[in-house]
């Protein structure tokens, strides 16, 4: 048995993509930054894939830039923007991958921002009063809320955010990685957001970030006029072609995938729900409209076992995880499903793709239940 149910952690690399990589692997192997006909090649495409990643988000081709992924994309933003526009506010919440609250925290601890969380309840909802009631407090701030939850798949209302910080002049960032391939990015709600190529059936290795015009961002990497010098180092050309293909791929087949992964997660849920009545759904993961379609996360019932369960998966051909996997080397748990007043309660992620099909998430639950049941 062999059943991959962590794709919130990286999806497969769909066969369009690599064939649309492979002659800028093998054959065109000119620089970007050269002036010969190798390079202005490659550096057509990179241009030709910036602007169908930016027609696709409909913002304008100068308002991307592309990154490594996530991390280094999430960096760039937060510690670019604090620099360039003095910004020394800044709120967030506790629920944001450790790529948004690591270099926040940092900054804070040297004294170079203040930083402020809001309050989340059990199922990681917050009022959106206590954002404004913060930001008549502190105008010209930052603000950072992820559009879809890593862990949980919270979705959070960026349009209502954004326009608070519009109201206020705030600088509105949010980490929209996880919303692309759910059909729930909103790019024109925020000043800052990104995207990773592995997230939605592209390489890993590749990711881009949208700057909106208004808003000034100091780069992170230096030593080269690259990415109107915004970011130095020769640009991968292939893995770009690569992401922009299949950000083509996930933008046409938007609402089949949707309603597959509706589907599937609904089913999943009806059986857990009645082979394992005493299951609970951590954040707002049960709900079909207030959690994205492709993440279920859940807390099993007390019983010896659970400490093991996704490793007994594992060893039986069920790849799944326990949070984000920017923290499966670590001991501290999940912090997301802390941060729900629960602590660390063997939380199990279950992430869907376009690929993952009922049987499959018959077996899973199947398996979980007969190790519960023993």
């Amino acid at each position: 048995m062999d059943i991959y149910l962590d794709h919130a952690a990286t999806t497969a690399l769909d066969p369009e993509v690599l064939n649309s990589m492979l002659p800028y692997m093998a054959h065109f192997c000119g620089n970007p930054s050269s002036v010969h006909r190798h390079g202005c090649r490659a550096k057509a495409a990179v241009e030709k894939a910036r602007k169908k990643i930016a027609t696709l988000l409909d913002v304008a081709p100068s308002e991307i830039f592309f990154t490594s992924g996530g991390t280094e994309g999430n960096n760039m933003l937060l510690r670019g923007v604090i620099e360039a526009m003095q910004i020394a506010d800044v709120l967030t919440s506790p629920l944001e991958h450790l790529s948004v609250r690591m270099p926040l925290e940092t900054l804070a601890r040297q004294g170079k921002i203040t930083l402020s969380y809001v309050q989340v309840d059990q199922y990681g909802g917050f009022m959106l009063d206590e954002v404004e009631q913060w930001l008549k407090k502190h105008p010209h701030a930052l603000v950072s809320f992820m559009r879809v939850n890593h862990e949980i798949g919270n979705i959070t209302d960026v349009v209502a955010i954004g326009a608070l910080c519009k109201a206020y002049g705030a600088c509105f960032h949010s980490d929209t990685i996880q919303s692309i391939y759910c059909g729930l990015a909103d790019f024109q709600s925020c000043h800052l957001a990104l995207g990773s190529g592995h997230k939605i059936h592209g390489p890993k290795g590749i990711g881009f970030v949208y700057i909106d015009a208004k808003a000034s961002v100091a780069p992170l990497i230096t030593g080269g006029s690259q990415e109107l010098n915004m970011r130095g180092g020769t640009e991968n050309v292939a893995y770009i072609v690569g992401m922009a293909k299949a950000l083509e791929i996930a933008f046409e087949d938007k609402k089949k995938v949707v309603a597959h992964l509706l589907a599937i997660k609904q089913y999943m849920i009806g059986l857990l729900k009645t082979d394992m009545p005493d299951v609970t759904f951590n954040g707002k993961s049960e709900s079909l409209t207030q959690s994205s379609p492709n993440l279920l996360n859940i807390s099993l019932p007390d019983w010896d076992g659970r400490d093991m369960v996704v490793y007994h998966l594992d060893i039986h051909g069920i790849a799944t995880s326990t949070g984000s996997a920017c923290t499966s080397g670590s001991a501290i748990g999940s912090s997301v499903v802390a941060a729900l007043q629960k602590g660390n309660n063997h939380a199990i992620r279950f992430s869907f793709s376009k690929n993952t099909t009922f049987a499959e998430v018959e077996k899973t639950v199947d398996l979980l239940t007969q190790l519960y049941r023993k």
